[in-house]
């Protein structure tokens, strides 16, 4: 996987404008930041913002919303974990490792976000565990053009990741869109 030298610096998902204004980057001095999905909150996170908590265990930070909807979380602790599974970058195969979709940022997602959840499930984790996710898209416009899918993906599955997006020049093969790297914390 080659990254885009202009895309050296991974952007988070949930926080585009947060992540450019962290590094410097201001709206109308230098580059322009990438724009924001439409329906995506441009909102700094407070810096007094409660954190929640999903469990006994499991305090999220602040999260970031799309279309209405929590897509991600700025943290994401887990307080004494009992495992931590790792699942290497996935792309859109079948079973005989035949890449599927090609050219289909969609259902690239969906077959990806179904390999992620049966490994993370063959481990004895359950989806909800996951508490990080790594996109790598070839292209980033494609990628939250369909980023609603991605919620859709995330809603379902319970999953409450901290993230990043990151562009990068080609993947495994053209036509593949989208590779996704998750952490699970038991």
């Amino acid at each position: 996987m080659t990254t885009r030298p202009a895309n050296l610096i991974a952007a988070l998902v949930g926080g585009l404008a947060s992540a450019a204004l962290a590094l410097g980057v201001q709206p109308g001095a230098g580059e322009d930041p990438r724009p924001v999905p439409a329906g995506a909150s441009t909102a700094a996170p407070a810096a007094d913002a409660a954190p929640r908590k999903a469990d006994g265990r499991r305090k999220l930070g602040e999260p970031w919303t799309y279309d209405g909807r929590t897509a991600l979380y700025q943290t994401h602790e887990v307080k004494d974990p009992r495992g931590i599974l790792f699942v290497a970058g996935q792309t859109a195969k079948d079973r005989n490792n035949t890449y599927l979709h090609l050219w289909d940022m969609e259902r690239q997602i969906d077959r990806v976000f179904d390999q992620v959840e049966k490994y993370v499930r063959n481990a004895g984790y359950a989806p909800g565990e996951i508490t990080n996710l790594r996109y790598s898209v070839t292209d980033e416009d494609l990628f939250f053009q369909h980023f609603g899918r991605v919620v859709e993906r995330l809603d379902r599955a319970g999953i409450k990741p901290t993230s990043a997006a990151i562009g990068v020049e080609r993947l495994a093969r053209p036509g593949v869109l989208i590779e996704i790297e998750a952490t699970a914390v038991r």
